[in-house]
């Protein structure tokens, strides 16, 4: 349910056995060359990829600066509409920066009333919020009310426009939340009204006070110092390899039993965290206990071969089960593509009588599901090869972004967490992907951010893992790896803790010395 947790846990046993029971220091030496590798690339990387703040005219009535709750990319599905048509498309992006959107909604003719964005923030009750935007227009008069839309309800205010030269203005509004307020959208403006057919928007602020701030770029958490972004590369290693200890010890002694009863209950629990999430009458990916719908989904692979390896039956079989519906939640592509390495982990665990026996359940069970209810998310899964696909589409341009990236800084990347920025700096000007916090691919994700140093040592300590295994003829493993792998050239979630730190668990698996694990 929460494997950073699992992860310091297992750190500390694997302390414990290496400081008390002189525990073997499994793979310490390419452990360190990844952690230093890495550490180097930030060390000797360039300085901090930053935003430029736009040169834009001051108001009379700006204060001391505070946090923008609009990120960069906020108003990137801007639109208009109005009740007959409903949205119209989202505005075109303009090389400055502003989003065109035009009065008119093209294929009936007909005005739109308000124009939007979808994007909700939340709003801490008693205090006073501000919405503003910098805007132009054609035409000589153009007056608009902004549209407070909350959890709550509606709540329209006229809004304060500001008038500076070369035809550039700044509008704004603002709203005390009330209770039950909760949230707001934004930006939103309706009763348009004036001699204008379009209007450029953008850089717009939604900020705590009465009055708009200078307007600055809320990507305040990207900014890190290089020993910042070192120690990231060193904690990484290090933990993995504390987990990977402490997992190797924990087996020994503890056997299986316990680790897949314990996956199972997890599994079950993170189901009915997403089940809890589901609204009938939206069609909605779900994201249960984690951050996005593609770390659940993924997570719950890696979780359910875990239990695949520790238990080949009944507890291995709710586990397929519960991840099957986690994955289904989740209605991640790369998590479809998991199950595929998942499902026969688990067959291949059986023995031959039940082996039969479970094939034909499962087939019947598949069945059923394919027919009442997972026709749509199969075709999702169907898009994997599609080119034309949009999400695929966009993947290419981020793969682009990254590869670009690299061969700007090709030995040190550059710099941990710092693909957001570069992406947004780099944006393509017809992006299908307004935002874009990781390269969507592993390796590519890595040459961005840590260059050829970070993968060099990746690749060196994934080899000599794979290599021991492969002695050791532990197929199954090798299987959970694979299938990591295959999972991350579409996604990068390698170093997600639900991820990273159960393979290690995987490996310690396959390292431990007894019968169960000399059957391959």
């Amino acid at each position: 349910m929460q494997p950073a947790w699992f992860a310091v846990i297992m750190g500390l046993l694997g302390v414990f056995a290496l400081v008390f029971r002189k525990e073997r220091m499994w793979f310490v030496l390419p452990f360190g060359i990844l952690a230093l590798l890495g550490a180097g690339s930030q060390l000797m990387g360039p300085n901090d990829i930053d935003l430029e703040t736009p040169s834009l005219p001051s108001s009379t009535y700006e204060r001391h600066q505070t946090i923008n709750l609009i990120p960069p990319y906020g108003l990137y599905d801007l639109r208009g509409w109005n009740h007959q048509d409903g949205s119209g498309p989202p505005g075109i992006r303009q090389s400055d920066g502003f989003r065109r959107v035009t009065r008119v909604h093209l294929p009936t003719g007909r005005h739109f009333t308000e124009i939007l964005s979808n994007q909700i923030y939340p709003l801490k009750e008693g205090e006073t919020y501000t919405q503003s935007f910098y805007f132009r227009h054609d035409g000589d008069e153009i007056s608009f009310d902004f549209l407070f839309t909350t959890a709550k309800g509606q709540f329209g205010v006229p809004a304060k426009i500001e008038t500076f030269p070369n035809g550039l203005k700044r509008a704004y509004a603002s709203y005390k939340a009330q209770p039950g307020d909760k949230t707001l959208r934004a930006i939103d403006i309706y009763n348009l009204h004036g001699n204008w057919s379009y209007i450029d928007i953008g850089y717009a602020q939604l900020e705590i006070g009465l009055t708009p701030s200078r307007y600055t770029i809320s990507l305040s958490k990207t900014k890190q110092s290089h020993w910042q972004r070192a120690v990231w590369w060193l904690g990484t290693g290090l933990l993995g390899f504390l987990v990977l200890v402490g997992s190797y010890f924990s087996l020994k002694h503890s056997g299986d039993f316990l680790m897949a009863l314990g996956i199972v209950v997890g599994l079950l629990i993170n189901l009915g965290a997403g089940l809890a999430q589901v609204n009938p009458a939206v069609e909605q990916r779900i994201s249960g206990l984690t951050e996005n719908p593609n770390l659940y989904g993924v997570g719950a692979v890696i979780s359910v071969m875990l239990a695949s390896l520790a238990s080949s039956r009944i507890l291995g079989l709710l586990a397929l089960i519960f991840g099957l519906g986690i994955v289904a939640l989740s209605d991640s592509r790369a998590a479809w593509l998991g199950l595929l390495g998942a499902i026969p982990l688990w067959f291949s665990r059986l023995s031959s009588r039940w082996g039969y026996v479970f094939l034909i359940l499962s087939g019947v069970f598949v069945a059923l599901a394919l027919y009442l209810w997972l026709p749509s998310r199969l075709d999702r899964l169907a898009t994997v090869t599609d080119l034309n696909y949009v999400n695929n589409q966009s993947r290419l341009e981020i793969w682009a972004v990254a590869w670009q990236a690299f061969l700007d800084h090709p030995l040190t990347g550059i710099g941990i967490g710092k693909f957001q920025i570069y992406y947004l700096k780099h944006l393509p000007i017809d992006a299908l992907e307004p935002a874009a916090t990781h390269a969507h691919n592993l390796f590519l994700h890595l040459l961005a951010e840590a260059g050829l140093l970070s993968l060099t040592g990746f690749l060196g300590l994934l080899g000599v893992i794979i290599r021991i295994l492969w002695q050791k003829r532990q197929w199954a493993v090798l299987i959970v790896i694979g299938t990591a792998l295959i999972m991350n050239l579409f996604d990068y979630t390698w170093f997600y803790a639900g991820v990273y730190y159960p393979l290690w668990v995987a490996i310690a698996w396959g390292l431990r010395p007894t019968p169960d694990t000399m059957r391959g």
